[in-house]
C-alpha cells in the first residue's frame, strides 16, 4: 500500500513538473512576444525612422563613451529627424538646425513640454524653472523671472560692473597660485558662482566662505560623470532603482539633491528674517514681495523658490565655468590662435581698461574663437528633453502627443551643410574678407525658443568678459604632461573637459 502510495505520489510529482515546466515555458514565450511586440510596435504608423536596438534595452548597448557622436553618425544616416528607442521609450532627435528651429520656435507651444528625468521628478515635484512642465506655472515663473532678471541688471552695463567687479577678485585669487600647476576649475566656480549669488542672494561669498564650499563640494558631488550616465537610466526604467548599483546612485543622488535644496533653504530663511518690501534687494526678496502682495500667490510657493534658486545656481554656474575650461583648454590646444588673441586684448584693452561688451566689435579673433568652441564643443550635446502638448506633424512624421524630444545639438553644429570640414577646429570660418566677426544663430549651445535657457544673456556675457579679463592679467601654460585636446571631454549631465593644469604668471 505505502509503495503506491509514494508511486501515485511520484507520479503526481512528475506530471505536476511536466505542467509547471510547460506553463513556465509558455510565460517564458509569452513575455517574449509582449517584449518582442512593444520592441516592434512605433507610437505612430508615420513615426520617425531610427534605429531600435534590442527588446527592453533598445540602442544602450551601442551608446559607448561618446553617444553625442553615435547620435550624429545615426542622424547622417536617417536625416533631419529620427527616432531612437532608449531602452523602453521612443525619443525623436532632431539633427539639424533648422529641424530644432522649426520645432522649438514655429511650433513652439507644441514642443514645448519637458520630459523631465523621473528621478528628478521625483524630489523636484513640477517646480522651479528648468524642467516644469509647459502650462500655466511655467509661463508665469518665466514672465517673472525674466522681468525680475532684467531689473537686477541682467543684459545691461550693471551687470557687467558686477563681473568685472567679480573678476578682480578672481584676478587676487589667482595671483596666490603663480608658478604653481593648478587646475582653474574650482576656480571658476567660485567666479560664475559669485555672479549668481550676487543677483539672485544679493551677496557675494568669499571663496573661502563655508556656506559656498559647501554648496559647491554638493554641485561636484552631484555631477559625477561615470554615475550621471546612470542616474540618465532612471528616466527609462522606474524599476531600476531596486538594482545595484542603481539602487546606491539613486540613494547618493537623492540625498545629495535634497541637501543642495536645504542649503538654499538657509539662504531663504536668511531673506525672511531682513525682508523688507520697500527694499528689494535681489531674486529671493522680489519672490518673497509676489509671495505676499502679488496677483498669482498660488504659483509662489517655498517650493518653487526653493527649487527656483537651485535651478538659478546650478545652471549659472556649471555650464560658464565649463565653457570657460573648454576655452582655455582650446588656447593651450591652438598657441597660434592664442598669440592673435592675447595681442588683439592688449591692442584693444592694454592692461589697466576693464573689458567691456561694446569691445566685442574690435575683437573679431577673439569672438571668433569663443564661438568656435561653442559649436566645437556643446557643453550639453543634447540639452535637456522636451515633450510634444499635442499631436503633431514634423517634416511628414507624426509626432503624437507626450513625445519625448531631444535637441541634436552636437549634430546641428557639425552637420556639414552648414558647417564645411565641420570636424576641423577652424575660428577662421567666423570672420569675413573684410576681417569682421561673422555672428552666427546656428550655433546654438542655450538651444531655442521658449524652453532656451533664461541666462543666455548672462552667460554670454560672463564668458567674454571672464575670457578676456583672464588673458589680460595672466599669460597661461599648460601645466599638464598630457594636454587633452578638444574631443576628449567626458559625458555626463555637461560635456566636461578632461582635468588638465595650467600654469600662470602676471604678466
Amino acid at each position: 500500500m505505502h509503495v503506491q502510495c509514494d508511486m501515485f505520489s511520484d507520479l503526481f510529482s512528475t506530471v505536476c513538473w511536466i505542467f509547471c515546466s510547460a506553463l513556465n515555458v509558455w510565460t517564458i514565450l509569452a513575455l517574449l512576444a509582449v517584449s518582442f511586440y512593444q520592441w516592434w510596435k512605433k507610437p505612430h504608423r508615420s513615426f520617425p525612422p531610427g534605429p531600435r536596438g534590442l527588446p527592453i534595452i533598445g540602442v544602450l548597448p551601442w551608446l559607448g563613451g561618446d553617444p553625442q557622436k553615435v547620435l550624429f553618425d545615426w542622424g547622417q544616416k536617417y536625416g533631419p529627424v529620427m527616432s531612437v528607442r532608449m531602452a523602453g521609450v521612443d525619443t525623436v532627435f532632431l539633427n539639424t538646425y533648422d529641424a530644432i528651429n522649426t520645432a522649438f520656435v514655429k511650433q513652439g507651444d507644441i514642443f514645448s513640454g519637458r520630459a523631465a528625468l523621473r528621478l528628478v521628478r521625483d524630489i523636484l515635484g513640477n517646480n522651479g524653472l528648468v524642467l516644469t512642465d509647459y502650462g500655466d506655472k511655467q509661463l508665469s515663473q518665466k514672465r517673472f523671472a525674466m522681468k525680475t532678471l532684467r531689473k537686477l541688471g541682467m543684459g545691461k552695463p550693471e551687470m557687467e560692473n558686477i563681473i568685472n567687479e567679480e573678476m578682480c577678485h578672481f584676478a587676487n585669487y589667482l595671483e596666490t597660485k603663480v608658478g604653481k600647476p593648478i587646475d582653474l576649475a574650482l576656480g571658476y566656480d567660485n567666479m560664475t558662482g559669485n555672479v549668481i549669488c550676487v543677483t539672485a542672494f544679493g551677496r557675494r561669498f568669499d571663496y573661502d566662505d563655508p556656506q559656498l564650499k559647501h554648496i559647491f563640494q554638493l554641485l561636484q558631488n552631484q555631477y559625477v560623470a561615470d554615475e550621471s550616465l546612470l542616474i540618465l537610466l532612471f528616466h527609462f526604467h522606474d524599476y531600476i532603482h531596486f538594482i545595484p548599483p542603481f539602487k546606491a546612485v539613486k540613494e547618493r543622488f537623492t540625498k545629495t539633491e535634497h541637501a543642495i535644496l536645504d542649503a538654499m533653504q538657509t539662504i531663504i530663511d536668511e531673506h525672511k528674517k531682513n525682508f523688507q518690501p520697500d527694499c528689494i534687494r535681489d531674486y529671493i526678496d522680489a519672490f518673497l514681495y509676489e509671495q505676499k502682495y502679488g496677483q498669482e500667490k498660488k504659483y509662489f510657493t517655498e517650493t518653487q523658490l526653493r527649487v527656483t534658486c537651485r535651478d538659478l545656481f546650478e545652471a549659472g554656474t556649471e555650464t560658464t565655468s565649463t565653457t570657460l575650461a573648454w576655452l582655455f583648454l582650446g588656447l593651450l590646444n591652438y598657441p597660434e590662435y592664442h598669440k592673435h588673441i592675447v595681442a588683439e586684448v592688449d591692442q584693444i584693452l592694454g592692461s589697466s581698461s576693464n573689458p567691456t561688451m561694446a569691445h566685442r566689435s574690435s575683437m573679431p579673433v577673439t569672438c571668433a574663437f569663443i564661438q568656435e568652441v561653442m559649436r566645437y564643443c556643446p557643453i550639453v550635446p543634447n540639452s535637456v528633453g522636451h515633450k510634444t502638448t499635442k499631436d503633431t506633424e514634423l517634416y511628414g512624421f507624426t509626432l503624437p502627443k507626450g513625445t519625448n524630444v531631444m535637441p541634436n545639438i552636437y549634430a546641428a553644429h557639425f552637420d556639414p551643410l552648414t558647417w564645411p570640414n565641420p570636424h576641423e577646429f577652424n575660428p577662421g570660418r567666423h570672420i569675413d574678407q573684410d576681417g569682421k566677426f561673422l555672428y552666427s544663430p546656428k550655433i546654438i549651445p542655450f538651444s531655442l525658443g521658449k524652453r532656451a535657457c533664461l541666462g543666455e544673456s548672462l552667460a554670454r556675457m560672463e564668458v567674454f568678459l571672464m575670457f578676456v579679463g583672464i588673458l589680460q592679467k595672466f599669460t597661461i601654460t599648460s601645466g599638464t604632461s598630457n594636454l587633452p585636446s578638444l574631443t576628449e571631454g567626458r559625458l555626463g549631465f555637461l560635456y566636461t573637459t578632461k582635468p588638465y593644469k595650467v600654469i600662470l604668471e602676471l604678466r
